[in-house]
């Protein structure tokens, strides 16, 4: 082979190269950004705080021994509503090609979550389309503690399913248990209570209940004798929160009251 021949075929197999290459850039290549786009739903709409932040997150988890790698992150402040739009940029050069992607929401007050993401979200990080991330309320609501049976104002609202009215010179009806003497005292309305009463667990009994002898309307009265026969027939209560069920041996509720806070 001469060495004409042999630079030409030189030349031949440099321009092959160099196709082979250029072809390959244009079929693989990354823009130098990608932009992610979308709404944050909120599962259960409410009202968000003021100083409410929604965090929305485009991350690698491809390795499950290790912390998820996040490629890109957008804090802004969180409007109450049931949407909230959201737009990620990041580099294409930070994108691995086969490597796993999903997005994530949260909206968070200072340190509490509010609301989070709680399905796995995946993304194509090479080709992002629009999505819509649901997130979910995870902040349990402000729960009362459980008022104690005793030594607390339970105003009666209802006997025997109907409401307690209190019209008039009516007093206003209710109960206190001592938790000293296993004694109760309260008012029916027109006249004072008192007796005994006893509990074991979840079940209480009232016993001796009596009351003084005034004499009143005669719907205050009526009102006042079905109140007096629901006592003697407790058997049982259940408080959630400030709020009391005095139930018979049937578990039928006989009355309900709420607890006051006396000034």
């Amino acid at each position: 082979m001469t060495r004409r021949s042999l630079l030409v075929l030189l030349l031949g197999l440099w321009s092959l190269i160099g196709c082979a290459s250029a072809n390959a850039d244009e079929g693989g290549s990354v823009p130098d950004s990608l932009t992610l786009s979308g709404m944050v739903v909120f599962g259960e709409p409410m009202a968000l705080p003021p100083d409410a932040v929604l965090t929305v997150t485009l991350e690698d988890v491809s390795r499950a021994d290790a912390p998820a790698v996040t490629l890109a992150q957008q804090t802004q402040p969180a409007v109450s509503g049931s949407r909230i739009p959201f737009t990620l940029v990041y580099p294409g050069s930070a994108v691995t090609p086969g490597a796993r992607y999903v997005a994530r929401a949260r909206v968070t007050a200072g340190d509490r979550l509010l609301f989070t993401t709680t399905e796995s979200n995946p993304v194509d990080a090479l080709n992002p389309s629009p999505i819509d991330l649901v997130v979910d309320s995870v902040d349990p609501p402000d729960v009362t503690p459980d008022v104690s049976l005793t030594d607390t104002y339970w105003k009666l609202v209802e006997v025997d399913g109907q409401p307690v009215e209190v019209t008039g010179q009516m007093r206003e009806p209710y109960i206190v248990l001592d938790g000293q003497d296993g004694r109760f005292h309260g008012s029916g309305g027109v006249n004072r209570l008192l007796g005994g009463y006893s509990t074991d667990g979840d079940t209480v009994t009232f016993s001796q209940v009596a009351s003084t002898m005034m004499a009143g309307l005669p719907e205050a009265m009526q009102q006042e004798q079905q109140i007096v026969g629901a006592l003697e027939r407790v058997r049982g209560f259940h408080i959630a929160g400030d709020w009391l069920t005095l139930v018979d041996g049937s578990s039928q509720p006989v009355l309900n009251a709420v607890a006051l806070v006396l000034n």
